[in-house]
């Protein structure tokens, strides 16, 4: 008889039965919709569920009641008014969630026995997660409203029959979606415009064939394919000045048209607004005689030719208002019953005209110029510098009414006149013709007028507040944001089917260029509606502050860095003195700052916007625009820092906030070490620590550890800044902060590298950016940053090609304009090498690192960069000394015992006696023995065994051979041991040498040739030709 399950092995069986049916209910979510922090909570749940036979009582009573929660989350994507998304509000409650689930997980691995985690936490830290866990899990249940108590989990069957009725209702949703992207596709066709500039006011003459014509070779022939079926009727579609009427006339004058048609019309209906009024037109064209109804007259005239081409212009003129919609549908009806006749209207907008069967595949409407195509239009009418042809067609959208109208302009203005003009004229500037096809805010307003934009109020709202949105937005931000606009998505129908706005490849709603500045200028956004979408936006960025460097941070972060150029227009908008809503504002200002900083897109702009506003918003935040001004010193120079300090200094005397106070400090003590103050950068981070000890922010407390991490490192204390490091790793891992953790690991990472332990610090580097990954942060500033000490370890191997390969890396991703000092020490970085391998013309990038460093009063990185290009021009021939010297013993005085990376920098320039010749060797020698006393000191591993080879040098100068081979050999096993290629080739040509000068070749031939192969992987192509030659004279002297 099988053994009856104990009531603790049933309740673990209920718990299993109750959570597995939700993983694959979760991944059907994340694979849909990519939610944010769903991935996280997936792979928490499977990790709990195989591990949960192992647990303890309190791992159970954690776990028992988390089904509900997860089911309540998928209800809400199927429940939402945006069917599988989720609002910012809600989203909220879920990361709290999933930061609970995290704690659980650490707390559950914590119990299990033989696990080193368990050995991480004390006691007291284990009861206090605890008890964060119990109580994230009750806010949950009363935030989803989740029943708990002990007979939820009796009946299994009807946790399984719940969750298949939840996995049906998601995967029709998913269907259900799926459907209406696939239409949503074919309504994406609506994005794309181009330009019309001139047609026929004639009735008799056709239009001339376009004399400049470019970017309309794919839409022409398929034109020209499709007429080679019977009757085609073709439709070009888009907004107004996007080109219909040019290509509707390249298609007028093409020789295989003019071949096949030997009657054909180009008719204006510009004037039509009735179906009579479009027969009148052809009617002129046909030199049909007047009459009040010439519709039977003009389809008799037609069914008499034998093969006729018909292009009906501007054709929306007539066909627009809803009282003529039929008849002129009833009219092009009549049209196409003729079988010889091809059919051809241009209309502005982006639907067909019904009754007709238009010729498949339809052409798209049509697209904006290539850039290639608007500079070849710009060349053919004017003769600019190519540079401002391209910010003069910024301005344009390369719509090719804007172009033409830009270009001519140019050509009578000068390219400076009209960029200067653009700023305060905007569209006007190519509005000074008298018609519409010569005047762009003409062409705009006719666009306007149309009758389904007067119809539906709301549509006209939405186009405003699209005209300052360059990012445009997504069907999510639409119906989220709560913008006051009555049925938003029929709104935008309405602007997509007038083709005044079109949805890019990302499916965001846009508006062209030309179309927004002129909205901008004579139909300006109310306040109200930029107000919701400051709101909504807001949420975000508080919801990515929240969660940031956490596993569920990945979307947010997309979600915000598709809108920045939309969050600096809307911020722009209410950085205003009597805005009443200002500190919002400014609050999502600086929070824009932070993103901006961390993913690497530098200092922004606003931030310079809000700096004479600060004063009418109160302490806080201008504590807080200060802290973050200290936090972006690797952007840019601060001017006059000591009044700020003051200042903020003063604010706290009256406003107690210890976490801010602490940040505060922590940011002033990095910039004091940075210009080289260490005593007062000892003491800001000192008092950033006191504050910290004061807070129950375990946040802020894991983001000081690591900053007095960073500190000790900065400043050459490595032991310490690593114990600094694993405290700081140890609260990460409980929070589940996975950016602090790669912060973490990158200092101690950092720290190793100077002890010589390259083997764990690249671990430690490799697991920084598999965090950051996860968290969403590769290419971020943070991510760069480890790549930096990839790089480092690369460079202090002397495998100088990969470093290389990562420093120019960096340089290209982290400009010089957005940040300023990390591209200076990619630009070090590549000089080094350069100078290492020789390369041609190895100082060029240190001289522009040294100038970005001294511009920013980085002065100790201007030091290293110095004394690395004096150290190069004293290897060569005949240079004199003097003046090197005198610059590298500058360079010492400034950066002596304050910045131990920089003093080593210098020291292994002047200690090396093999650079400098001989008349400066004794001053040579006396800096290796200086060098050596600092790396001891220090206990930087490889810069001891370096100075122990220059003093090497030193003993073997002045004859003392055996002190110099046991100093060689001591050396060399150093090197061996961090596997330094170019260091060991260098003790061992040395140790070769001595060996041959003692008779020993066969000892010089093993030394010798085991330096070849190092010599070469670190590209030294003097040491190889050193040792062949070595090698070949001692082979001919034993031959």
């Amino acid at each position: 008889m099988p053994r009856r399950p104990t009531a603790a092995e049933f309740r673990v069986e209920n718990i299993v039965a109750g959570l597995k049916p939700t993983i694959p209910l979760l991944t059907e979510l994340t694979d849909a919709f990519g939610t944010p922090f769903l991935p996280a909570i997936s792979v928490t749940i499977a990790s709990l569920v195989t591990g949960i036979q192992k647990n303890k009582e309190e791992c159970v009573q954690l776990l028992e009641d988390i089904h509900g929660v997860l089911y309540a989350i998928v209800g809400l994507h199927i429940k939402s008014e945006t069917p599988g998304s989720i609002p910012p509000t809600i989203l909220h409650y879920i990361g709290r969630f999933t930061e609970t689930l995290h704690k659980i997980h650490t707390f559950v691995e914590a119990q299990q026995e033989g696990l080193k985690m368990k050995a991480l936490f004390r006691h007291a830290e284990m009861n206090a997660l605890l008890k964060d866990c119990r109580n994230g899990l009750q806010d949950a249940f009363n935030v989803f409203k989740v029943e708990v108590g002990p007979n939820l989990l009796t009946n299994i069957s009807e946790m399984q029959r719940k969750a298949d009725s939840l996995h049906q209702e998601l995967l029709e949703l998913i269907s259900n979606l799926s459907d209406q992207t696939t239409s949503d596709r074919e309504s994406s066709i609506y994005h794309n415009l181009n330009d019309s500039k001139w047609s026929s006011t004639s009735f008799s003459m056709l239009p001339s064939q376009p004399k400049i014509f470019h970017g309309r070779d794919s839409e022409l022939a398929q034109i020209l394919e499709i007429f080679q079926q019977e009757s085609p009727r073709v439709a070009i579609l888009g907004p107004g000045g996007i080109g219909k009427t040019s290509l509707a006339r390249a298609i007028l004058h093409h020789p295989d048209v003019t071949r096949k048609y030997e009657h054909r019309f180009f008719v204006s209906c510009e004037a039509a607004i009735t179906a009579m009024d479009v027969a009148t037109c052809i009617a002129a064209s046909l030199d049909l005689k007047p009459a009040r109804d010439l519709t039977r007259p003009v389809i008799h005239s037609l069914s008499t030719k034998a093969v006729v081409l018909l292009i009906l212009d501007n054709l929306e003129s007539a066909w627009e208002p809803l009282a003529s919609r039929a008849g002129v549908e009833e009219f092009l009806s009549l049209l196409t019953d003729i079988p010889q006749l091809a059919l051809v209207v241009t209309m502005r907008g982006a639907e067909h005209p019904a009754k007709v069967r238009w010729t498949r595949p339809f052409l798209q409407p049509l697209k904006p110029l290539s850039d290639d195509a608007a500079q070849q239009m710009f060349n053919d009418i004017a003769d600019v510098d190519f540079e401002e042809i391209n910010k003069l067609l910024q301005f344009t959208g390369n719509m090719p009414l804007a172009v033409d109208l830009m270009a001519h302009l140019v050509a009578y203005d000068g390219a400076a006149s009209v960029l200067a003009r653009w700023e305060t004229e905007k569209t006007s500037l190519l509005s000074e013709g008298f018609d519409r096809r010569s005047n762009l805010d003409a062409s705009i307003a006719v666009s306007l007028l149309s009758p389904r934009l007067s119809s539906s109020p709301g549509a006209m709202d939405l186009l405003c507040l699209l005209s300052i949105l360059p990012d445009g937005l997504s069907d999510v931000e639409l119906l989220q944001s709560n913008l006051p606009i009555t049925n938003i998505l029929a709104c935008k129908a309405v602007l997509l089917s007038t083709s005044l706005a079109y949805t890019d490849d990302k499916r965001r709603l846009k508006s062209l260029v030309p179309i927004r500045e002129h909205l901008q200028q004579f139909h300006p956004v109310q306040l109200s509606l930029v107000q919701s979408l400051q709101d909504y936006f807001q949420l975000l960025l508080d919801l990515y502050q929240k969660f940031f460097g956490t596993l569920q941070s990945t979307d947010t972060s997309k979600q915000i860095a598709l809108n920045l150029g939309n969050l600096h227009q809307i911020l722009l908008q209410g950085l205003k003195p009597q805005n009443p809503n200002l500190e919002n504002t400014v609050t999502c200002g600086l929070s824009l700052n932070v993103f901006t900083r961390r993913i690497g897109r530098g200092w922004h702009a606003l931030m310079d916007d809000m700096k004479s506003l600060l004063q009418l918003c109160g302490p806080k935040l201008e504590i807080l625009f200060v802290t973050e001004l200290f936090n972006s010193q690797l952007l840019l120079a601060i001017d006059e820092p000591e009044p700020l300090v003051s200042q903020v200094q003063a604010q706290f005397e009256t406003f107690h906030d210890p976490v801010l106070e602490s940040h505060f400090y922590s940011a002033i003590g990095f910039y004091y070490a940075n210009i080289n103050n260490p005593l007062k950068a000892k003491e800001a981070m000192e008092k950033a620590v006191g504050l910290v000890n004061t807070t129950d922010s375990l946040d802020t407390h894991i983001a000081i550890l690591t900053n007095v991490a960073n500190f000790h490192w900065r400043f050459g204390e490595y032991t310490t800044g690593q114990n600094f490091a694993h405290q700081a790793q140890r609260l990460a891992q409980i929070t589940a902060n996975l950016y602090e953790e790669a912060r973490a690991l990158r200092v101690e990472a950092g720290c190793n590298i100077f002890l010589g332990d390259y083997k764990s610090t690249v671990f430690s580097l490799c697991r920084a950016r598999e965090l950051l990954g996860l968290c969403g942060l590769s290419d971020s500033i943070l991510d760069f940053r480890v790549m930096d000490l990839e790089a480092d370890i690369h460079l202090r191997k002397s495998e100088y090609a990969e470093a290389r390969q990562i420093y120019l890396h960096i340089a290209n991703k982290l400009t010089e304009e957005n940040n300023p000092i990390d591209h200076a020490y990619a630009l070090q970085g590549i000089g080094e090498t350069d100078v290492a391998i020789n390369a041609q013309n190895p100082t060029q990038n240190l001289e522009k690192a040294r100038s970005l460093f001294a511009s920013h009063n980085f002065h100790m990185g201007a030091f290293a960069c110095e004394a690395i290009i004096a150290g190069h021009v004293a290897k060569q021939k005949d240079m004199v000394t003097k003046d090197l010297k005198i610059t590298l013993e500058k360079c010492l005085a400034g950066c002596w015992g304050d910045d131990p990376l920089s003093t080593f920098c210098v020291l292994e320039q002047m200690g090396d006696s093999s650079r400098w010749p001989a008349t400066e060797f004794h001053w040579a020698a006396t800096y290796a023995v200086v060098y050596l006393a600092f790396a001891a000191k220090k206990k930087e591993k490889l810069r001891l065994h370096t100075a122990l080879r220059y003093v090497g040098d030193v003993f073997l100068e002045n004859g003392d051979e055996a002190t110099a081979r046991n100093i060689f050999i001591a050396a060399l096993d150093g090197f061996t041991s961090m596997d330094v290629h170019y260091s060991r080739a260098e003790c061992m040509i040395r140790l070769g040498d001595l060996a041959r000068n003692h008779g020993d070749s066969a000892t010089a031939t093993v030394f010798w040739s085991t330096a070849l192969p190092l010599y070469k992987r670190a590209l030294q192509a003097r040491g190889v030709a050193d040792i062949d030659h070595r090698l070949a004279t001692l082979k001919q002297g034993t031959s």
